[in-house]
């Protein structure tokens, strides 16, 4: 389990079914990645989808609290590792890290734009092709960031 289910993904949500579904990796042929499940009487769990490449094709899903290889403990902190613990899917980490990855990316196109400006400022033809590089990638980087905040 070393990479994540690629993208684009997005939120499937059934209500005849009351189904709530994570799905993408392929256009045509999406794959489930996350979806709910009952977990005995009094919760919920959540069925992730089997990243490893021997798994790769079969979009194979299993319950996250029937794979002990998928709960690690905090650091320091093992004897707790049976009422509070981690979770290593490579899905799950790169839900985990989404805040952090998008405020990187708003300081990456901010820095873009700077030196877009620099460049422009400079005016001649290597800066105006690096300024157009910068403007570029800024421009993905803005539209990325719009649509993770829900303005797109």
């Amino acid at each position: 389990m070393t990479e994540h289910t690629p993208g684009p993904w997005r939120w499937e949500f059934n209500e005849k079914h009351r189904q709530l579904t994570l799905v993408g990796g392929r256009q045509k042929y999406d794959l489930t990645i996350m979806e709910f499940c009952r977990w005995d009487m009094w919760g919920a769990g959540v069925s992730m989808r089997d990243t490893r490449p021997e798994a790769e094709g079969f979009n194979l899903m299993h319950k996250v609290h029937e794979r002990p290889d998928w709960i690690i403990p905090f650091p320091g902190r093992a004897h707790h590792k049976d009422w509070c613990a981690a979770v290593a899917h490579p899905d799950m980490r790169l839900m985990q890290t989404a805040p952090e990855l998008l405020d990187d990316l708003v300081e990456a196109a901010a820095i873009l734009r700077r030196y877009e400006g620099y460049h422009r400022a400079k005016n001649t033809e290597e800066s105006t092709a690096k300024a157009e590089v910068n403007a570029q990638l800024a421009a993905r980087f803005e539209a990325t960031i719009a649509k993770a905040r829900g303005q797109s």
